[in-house]
């Protein structure tokens, strides 16, 4: 038995020499020639960043980009990203203007979700609080037509499947639910098993990836540095995607590796050696047994 899935190009997989979070956060590489290399490669989606959409509307605008898009046969569009959607003062203020881009760029482009990010630092925000505003956040975005997919990351403030499961399902929005990256997944310390206690409603985005078994540096340099190209590492990647389907996800996957190898190459060879090495992990039989 084989398994099939849509696959996107995640915005950090093919920016080249870039560092999300960092001051060398915007690509080297022209935002058309992504989409070129993209769809070239295979991918069905791509992930588009903040920042680079703001250069882009500096000389033309999105419906240029749409266009583009949409000749290039790709169906899927991933933004990325939101943060301090829970905060208040100035990162609420910032975060508000993040908001009302990425709603206007979704609305000229057709996205599929908005990629959201925990909160860090361990600020206590209270469980409450990130129910509401995360409730309020899918509301607005249900009026263009976006789902929120909340990521579950090892070293924020949401560490585990549960904790993130606890934020959207307080929320019960129609459109809102969690990212399952298997990286973060395996690197919070569960199984892949784990997987499937989170109710189908609740999945809607994925990403894969691959890393070694043992961290290299903490846990934030081993995840921004040293991924790996899917099938060469220690992550069951097949298992992963058998575990997904188990759980009732039927969506895309995003192919996100931050990996300072992968940051060196070539656009094409970036954008064709990591969809090629991801959409193989879609053709190993499925697992029989729960084993990683």
């Amino acid at each position: 038995m084989t398994m099939s899935a849509d696959l996107i190009a995640t915005c950090w997989t093919i920016a080249g020499n870039v560092y999300p979070g960092t001051s060398q956060h915007l690509s080297p590489f022209p935002l058309e020639d992504r989409i070129r290399a993209a769809a070239d490669a295979g991918y069905a989606g791509i992930g588009l960043w903040h920042g680079d959409l703001l250069r882009w509307r500096e000389g033309r605008d999105y419906a240029e980009l749409q266009r583009l898009i949409e000749r290039a046969g790709l169906k899927h569009i991933e933004l990325e990203y939101l943060a301090g959607w829970f905060a208040d003062g100035e990162e609420r203020q910032q975060s508000d203007a993040v908001r009302h881009d990425l709603f206007a760029v979704a609305d000229a482009l057709g996205a599929r979700h908005i990629k959201v990010m925990p909160p860090f630092g361990n600020a206590g925000w209270p469980t409450t609080r990130l129910i509401d505003e995360f409730g309020e956040l899918c509301a607005e975005a249900a009026r263009h037509g976006l789902l929120i997919a909340l990521e579950m990351i090892p070293y924020s403030d949401l560490p585990t499947l549960d904790a993130a499961l606890a934020v959207v399902a307080g929320a019960e929005a129609d459109n809102g639910g969690l990212l399952i990256d298997i990286w973060h997944v395996l690197r919070s310390g569960d199984s892949l098993d784990a997987i499937l206690q989170v109710p189908a409603r609740y999945i809607l985005a994925a990403e894969i990836n691959d890393a070694d078994q043992a961290m290299r540096g903490d846990i934030a340099e081993d995840s921004m540095l040293h991924r790996k190209l899917c099938g060469k590492g220690a992550f069951d990647v097949p298992l992963f995607i058998a575990r997904m389907t188990e759980a009732g996800y039927r969506g895309p996957y995003g192919v996100e590796i931050l990996s300072d190898t992968l940051r060196q190459m070539p656009l094409e060879q970036a954008a064709r050696q990591s969809f090629d090495t991801a959409r193989v992990q879609f053709a190993a039989p499925a697992p029989q047994e729960n084993t990683r």
